[in-house]
Parts: structure tokens; C-alpha cells; sequence
């Protein structure tokens, strides 16, 4: 494996992205289950290119993409993390260099000291890889999630 590139996502990105979204071991550890629409995507991939408070950006190795990283403003310095591996990524052992990357480029961007995390609670290998990168956790487990922390600085 070459070096992860970090790059931001476009809406030439969207049926790629939509496909992760859409899949079924992505949708089982999502907030939201369903499965998305081309349209719908599209809407709020373009809502969140605009923000200036999100960050959307997919990862690359050697070229192709293998996974994305979004992060959404929460105030006080502190930001949500939000990872997905490409399908075909998984098990290679990329999740981490991903989300290191991740965070890499929102350090270099901005005044973040914190990364918050919400983990489904029968996401065993999405817990496992937050806790190795150093995310402690913050509050019981609510509403099917736990949250966890990690200080930048």
C-alpha cells in the first residue's frame, strides 16, 4: 500500500459515494438504515460541498478510491467523524491509515482540538479502530450509540 491521499470529495463523486452508502454493511452501522435515492444523495451531497462547516473527503490509494472521511462542525472546536470503506476495501487493514489521513487533513485546515465519534453499539470492528486511534468513551451509549472523544492537541 502506497500512502493514503487525502482530496476533497466533488459531485463527480456521487454515484461512488452513493453505492457505499447503499451498502448493506454500511447501512447496518448508519444512523439511518434505508437505503438513499440517486436524487436524495445528490441533494445533500451538494448541501455539503457548499457547507463551510463539513468537510467531505475520499481517500486514496495508488489512485483509487477506497473509503471517505466526513467531518460536520459541532461547536467549541470539536468535530464529527464519520468514516466509510469501499466495499472491496475492507479487511485489507485500511480503516485506520483512512481515518488517519482524515484527520490529518482536518488538522491542517482547522482549529479543531476534538473528534467526536458515534458508534453503533454492535459495531465491534468501528469501536475497535476508534479506540487503537486513541477515542475515549464520553457518555453511556444512547439511542443504539455510543460516543467517543479523542483531544487532537
Amino acid at each position: 500500500m502506497t500512502a493514503l491521499i487525502a482530496r476533497d470529495a466533488t459531485e463527480a463523486d456521487a454515484e461512488l459515494l452513493l453505492a457505499w452508502r447503499n451498502d448493506p454493511a454500511t447501512r447496518k452501522a448508519s444512523r439511518s438504515g434505508d437505503v438513499i435515492e440517486l436524487d436524495s444523495h445528490l441533494r445533500w451531497l451538494r448541501g455539503v460541498l457548499a457547507a463551510p462547516d463539513r468537510i467531505l473527503l475520499v481517500l486514496e490509494d495508488a489512485g483509487k478510491p477506497v473509503g471517505t472521511v466526513r467531518f460536520d462542525d459541532e461547536g467549541g472546536r470539536e468535530w464529527e467523524v464519520s468514516i466509510t470503506l469501499a466495499p472491496e476495501s475492507r479487511g485489507r487493514g485500511l480503516a485506520r491509515p483512512v481515518l488517519d489521513a482524515g484527520e490529518r487533513t482536518l488538522a491542517a485546515r482547522t482549529d479543531a482540538v476534538a473528534v467526536l465519534a458515534a458508534v453503533h453499539v454492535a459495531n465491534a470492528a468501528s469501536a475497535a479502530l476508534f479506540e487503537r486511534a486513541g477515542y475515549l468513551e464520553v457518555a453511556p451509549p444512547a439511542n443504539g450509540f455510543r460516543r467517543l472523544r479523542k483531544t487532537l492537541h
